[in-house]
């Protein structure tokens, strides 16, 4: 799945733009046969909600449904002047089908999605391997998948007795950590490279303390624990799946308990807590992290702007750039937030001191 920064050059083109979001389950067969009909309910949609011939024609000719895919799953698309240029399966199905045609794109589907999402390892460690897979909480599939394999001698610690016994367990000790170590630098790796949220690491016992040992300062702030070692005889792989799920679910919920910590903290110093405030600390470019509750910004407009400041209250707030039209608030800011290179968390209702639609973690 694209990530929000993904489409900050498509932000860029001007609309009109038209924006879908709609579940597209086959579990059950009342579903699949409500999928039947998509294809042509979706063209006739777009053409009620204002957009083109071109592009009700794209929507009709688009593979809707997602057979094989466990749901609930929804379809965002996005279409300008005729062409699909976003088709993206999600997780979850949203309360009613969104097909609304405006001057810019409506990100927010995507949004919600990311929010909760984690890009993670799950690294199963042995004593003399390890497996690592790479996993993004939305999709459930592994995104890619390796093994680290090390030494074999003298793996097992045996009884001899006297001094070959100590000599021995000694080499034990120095393969498994030599073993772990190996493991350790490939997921120092993977963290470096960017882009993770959360280290699982599970296995054996002894492996696994191999492992964490030799870990960067990084990558462990990043590592949490699934006491199984799955591939052990009679391991019950369904719990330990369901432990690994427990697991990544908390990593989501600190994202946004960890922004809202940070605002607290920074109040009247790094972030901006007012509506007037974020708006101008967003068209200033100063914003890091926009919080944002789509909820409190309901029935709100502002002014979507071809260029830079990119958003404005008003006509001549908008510093010469050109006016593409009044949309929703909560899209014109995350918007706004994409294009200045802002990260964005979507906030439950009530989040925000006094109920405001947004706030910031400033970057100065």
């Amino acid at each position: 799945m694209l990530a929000l920064q993904d489409f900050a050059e498509l932000l860029r083109e001007p609309g009109p733009w038209c924006t879908i979001h709609a579940e597209v389950s086959t579990g059950t067969v009342t579903s699949r046969e409500a999928t039947e009909v998509l294809t042509p309910n979706m063209s006739r949609a777009v053409t009620d909600a204002g957009g083109s011939d071109d592009d009700a024609r794209a929507a009709g000719q688009l593979e809707w449904a997602a057979p094989g895919t466990p749901g609930p799953v929804s379809r965002f698309v996005l279409i300008r002047g005729g062409q699909v240029v976003a088709n993206e399966l999600l997780p979850g199905a949203p309360a009613k089908t969104v097909v609304h045609v405006a001057p810019i794109p409506d990100l927010l589907p995507l949004a919600a999605v990311r929010g909760t999402d984690v890009e993670y390892l799950v690294v199963q460690a042995e004593r003399a391997e390890a497996e690592i897979g790479r996993y993004r909480a939305s999709s459930g599939a592994a995104l890619g998948s390796q093994e680290v394999h090390g030494s074999t001698e003298n793996l097992t610690k045996v009884s001899l007795g006297g001094y070959s016994q100590g000599k021995y367990q000694h080499r034990t000790e120095e393969i498994w950590r030599r073993n772990g170590a190996d493991v350790a630098a490939e997921v120092n790796r993977l963290v470096e490279e960017g882009g993770l949220q959360l280290v699982v690491l599970a296995g054996d016992e002894r492996a696994r303390l191999m492992v964490q040992e030799a870990l960067s300062e990084r990558a462990a702030a990043l590592v949490q624990t699934v006491d199984m070692n799955s591939s052990a005889p009679g391991s019950d792989q369904e719990r330990f799946e369901a432990e690994v799920e427990a697991v990544v679910a908390g990593a989501a919920a600190r994202s946004q308990r960890e922004a809202l910590a940070r605002l607290a903290d920074g109040v009247g110093r790094s972030s901006a807590t007012g509506w007037a405030e974020t708006l101008h600390a967003l068209r200033e470019a100063r914003v890091g992290t926009l919080l944002l509750c789509p909820e409190a910004a309901q029935g709100q407009t502002l002014l979507a702007l071809g260029a830079e400041p990119w958003v404005a209250e008003t006509e001549g707030d908008a510093a010469g750039a050109p006016v593409l039209g009044a949309v929703g608030s909560a899209a014109a800011l995350l918007r706004a937030a994409v294009l200045t290179k802002a990260d964005t968390v979507l906030v439950d209702p009530g989040a925000l001191d006094g109920g405001v639609p947004a706030a910031a973690l400033l970057r100065w």
